[in-house]
């Protein structure tokens, strides 16, 4: 097997609107506090080819994801369908749309990225040699913590930045965090060419209240590696995160800063343990696949929709009305978030054929280097979800990839009971109906997935 890594920059220029920390910020990009990179792996076993590109950003609609798969394809030649994308789900990138309320794409940006993205997937082709793999799993504690059942980044109640970011800080309930970092290294010779780190948390130091670009902890963190190791590529794919953050977020931006050098040192650390602890496994070979699914969905009906748009309206007709998207009740109904179920409610209606809503596709896909198993799927899976995928699997080494090639949520039962942010509100942004059984289709999805792969 010949492995190559590279990375291309698509960093965007100033003034383009942001992605993620509640609707309707307009939060437009004041200054690059770090640039953003797309990375690349490719690989080539024989006459097969796969790549895998990962991109700074908050996430790749689904049509977006497409796109960028048929550039690298026509600038490298690799299929389209064995061109795996990926995201680090960083929120202080630029927004790409398909996302309500959550910051409105930049044109140029979100035209020109499949080119830059293909640039770094070209170059990642070029630099393919013979590799060793080497792998390793090392504890990853005290950057983490589940905002569903231990007290969130932003509680009222949180302690102070300096006790949630000194080294001895641990959540309440670590059972509910993934507190492992997993690591595939290719080496030729001692020099490690690129590294593969995969971690179950959202990438989220930051708030409303920050306007700078940057890679959150995990691309600093990435970008630390990589200078550590003169010439490799460090590649962070995020685990299943849809319920865990980083100790600190939704701070100004003081605190912001000081907690990105923080967490991106003590998470750069832990990759480097890693890596130096990496084994040599035995990885000749690897397997590819994907697909798109449609997941079921709630039965919503047109009348339905109807009456909630008019519900919504209502709220935007008031006498004495304003455009202040902070006023109604918080946390889950501000006008701002209304608004945003009121303009999925609309387009989701325009989608209706007859008596039939719209099911938007799910991107599934999967890469198997040897032993190890990257089951990705285009939703934020949640914490608990993975547990029953690990089990399903036959590969001794698995790990489940969210935001691969799309967005949303793929919450657990506890999660969709609340019909609160997960259940009802995520739906609204990505303008689609809610799931009916994800948490219990996702894992069946990437299990089958799994078992493709080991053929």
């Amino acid at each position: 097997m010949k492995v190559g890594f590279a990375q291309a920059d698509i960093t965007p220029r100033l003034g383009v609107q942001l992605c993620g920390y509640g609707p309707y910020r307009n939060r437009a990009a004041q200054a690059i506090l770090a640039p953003l990179a797309a990375r690349a792996m490719a690989l080539t076993d024989g006459r097969r080819r796969a790549i895998l590109v990962n991109l700074e950003l908050c996430g790749t609609p689904h049509d977006q994801a497409a796109r960028i798969r048929a550039a690298v394809a026509a600038r490298t030649g690799c299929p389209p369908e064995q061109v795996f994308v990926t995201a680090t789900h960083t929120h202080s990138g630029p927004s790409l749309g398909g996302m309500i309320g959550w910051g409105v794409a930049d044109p140029m940006y979100v035209e020109t990225l499949p080119a830059r993205v293909a640039d770094a997937a070209e170059r990642a082709c070029k630099a393919q040699r013979t590799v060793e793999w080497r792998y390793a799993e090392v504890p990853c504690e005290g950057i983490a913590i589940n905002r569903e059942t231990d007290e969130g980044g932003w509680s009222p109640k949180q302690p102070t930045l300096a006790e949630r970011l000194s080294p001895r800080w641990r959540p309440a309930r670590p059972q509910d965090t993934d507190p492992t970092l997993r690591v595939l290294a290719a080496f030729a010779g001692d020099k490690l060419l690129g590294v593969l780190h995969h971690f179950g948390c959202h990438a989220v130091v930051g708030s409303e209240q920050t306007f700078d670009v940057h890679g959150d902890f995990v691309g600093l963190a990435s970008a630390k590696v990589e200078r550590a190791f003169p010439g490799a590529t460090a590649i962070f794919l995020p685990g299943a995160m849809g319920d865990i953050n980083p100790p600190i977020c939704h701070r100004g931006k003081a605190d912001t800063h000081r907690a990105l050098r923080v967490l991106a040192r003590k998470y750069a650390a832990v990759v480097g343990r890693g890596v130096k602890a990496a084994q040599p496994i035995a990885a000749d070979e690897f397997q590819s696949v994907r697909r798109d699914v449609r997941f079921s969905r709630k039965p919503w009906t047109a009348s339905f929709l109807r009456q909630r748009i008019k519900q919504f309206e209502a709220v935007f007709s008031a006498a004495g009305v304003t455009d202040r998207t902070t006023l109604g009740r918080p946390p889950l109904n501000t006008h701002g978030q209304e608004m945003v179920r009121l303009q999925s409610s609309r387009q989701i209606l325009a989608q209706f054929r007859g008596s039939v809503g719209p099911n938007a596709p799910v991107n599934v896909q999967g890469l198997r280097i040897g032993p190890v198993a990257l089951l990705g799927v285009g939703l934020e899976v949640f914490h608990s979800l993975q547990a029953s995928i690990l089990e399903g699997s036959p590969h001794s080494h698995t790990w489940v990839v969210s935001l691969a090639g799309g967005q949303g949520y793929a919450p657990d039962a506890r999660a969709c009971a609340k019909q609160g942010y997960t259940d009802d509100l995520v739906p609204a942004i990505v303008g689609e109906l809610p799931f009916a059984k994800i948490y219990a289709e996702v894992p069946h999805e990437l299990i089958k997935l799994s078992w493709e792969l080991a053929d």
